[in-house]
């Protein structure tokens, strides 16, 4: 009865506003329409902030096409940023920790949210593979706590935990576009980049569809549902609901948040200390270059030639002193020493331009007033 219910709540038209999180029963289900990434780590964060602390409640939402990368990770070494802006792809920093994860329509997310005391690693993780175990699809939770089918990797996960409070979320490939999934999930400069941030551990994935004809968003919303309502307390008429960026008194109270997801503070600036290392043997020298970056901002520049201090080494540091690490702003401040420091100069500017669209074609330039 309870995955019919819900299925037809689900199904309601795209004018319906819905929301979770009145005073809540100890278990409850929302569904959002919102494909808005920012909006829904906003509203995922509202949960966690605002719900009953003794109650769990379930959070199913989609994004449409997204590389979502971990608290401390470092965008210009998961991501190739230029490929993912050439197709429309965007960028969120969620405030758990963990690896990076590619949204689309055909991956379907799930959030639970619980008193702390309640949590444990795999509890939620293997609540979805018994969903899918429900639909004759053969999960299993493996050591590292992603829920598999054959060893391939449909899901991975993150948590976060506060002092009354958690959450788990994670991600289930149902359909998505794994072409696109690999080829934004892989920088073209990584192996150049030393981080100090968290690094993604790279997995085999699969879709659901490759076992399951049947298995589409709704379907699993439903399976975890009914499983999620097993596992934590039954869900009535009034604990399933649906909204979506209509609903304004939900938004109008996410709205802070989600602005503060989207500005360059937090996608670039969050990031933890990097250096970009790279050489090149020119006709007239060979040359070593280090730039260190932190905050997302140029913080020193290495040149190194056998120890010697060649034409335009000086004038390069200088100008990229302070810069944020994306690829405009790199040529803009460069310009002046092509012009004024000959060949040598302009063949080092070129190389380093190269370099770093490598890693940051695609990343946008700081706004003024964009603080996270």
């Amino acid at each position: 009865m309870l995955a019919l219910h819900t299925r037809l709540l689900l199904r309601r038209p795209a004018q319906a506003r819905l929301y979770l999180v009145r005073p809540l029963s100890q278990a409850s289900a929302a569904a959002k329409k919102c494909t808005d990434p920012y909006t829904n780590l906003a509203f995922e964060d509202w949960l966690l902030r605002t719900s009953d602390p003794d109650s769990y409640v379930l959070y199913l939402w989609r994004n449409r096409p997204t590389i979502v990368i971990g608290r401390n990770q470092n965008p210009w070494k998961e991501c190739n940023l230029g490929l993912m802006a050439s197709r429309n792809v965007q960028l969120a920093r969620r405030s758990s920790g963990g690896g990076s994860v590619y949204h689309d329509m055909g991956n379907t997310n799930y959030t639970v949210v619980m008193p702390r005391e309640a949590f444990a690693r795999d509890l939620c993780a293997t609540m979805v593979a018994r969903a899918l175990q429900n639909e004759d699809i053969p999960a299993y939770v493996n050591e590292r706590h992603d829920v598999t089918v054959d060893a391939k990797k449909i899901s991975g996960s993150a948590f976060k935990l506060t002092s009354k409070r958690a959450f788990h979320h994670g991600t289930m490939l149902i359909d998505a576009d794994l072409d696109r999934l690999n080829g934004c999930l892989r920088s073209r400069a990584h192996s150049e980049i030393a981080a100090l941030g968290v690094d993604s551990v790279r997995s085999t994935v699969a879709n659901l569809r490759e076992y399951s004809w049947a298995i589409d968003h709704l379907t699993f919303c439903n399976a975890v549902m009914l499983e999620f309502s097993r596992t934590f307390g039954t869900l009535g008429r009034d604990d399933v609901c649906v909204w979506d960026e209509q609903s304004g008194d939900v938004v109008g109270r996410v709205d802070e948040e989600r602005r503060r997801l989207q500005t360059w503070q937090w996608l670039y600036g969050q990031t933890p200390r990097f250096v970009h290392s790279f050489e090149k043997a020119f006709e007239w020298a060979e040359v070593q270059a280090r730039i260190t970056v932190y905050h997302g901002l140029v913080a020193e520049v290495s040149l190194e030639s056998g120890g010697q201090e060649l034409a335009g080494f000086a004038s390069v540091r200088e100008a990229l002193g302070g810069a944020p690490y994306e690829v405009a702003e790199i040529e803009r401040r460069l310009a002046p020493v092509r012009q004024q420091q000959g060949t040598q100069a302009d063949e080092l500017c070129t190389w380093l331009t190269e370099k770093v669209r490598d890693a940051a074609s695609g990343a946008p330039t700081p706004v003024s007033g964009d603080s996270a």
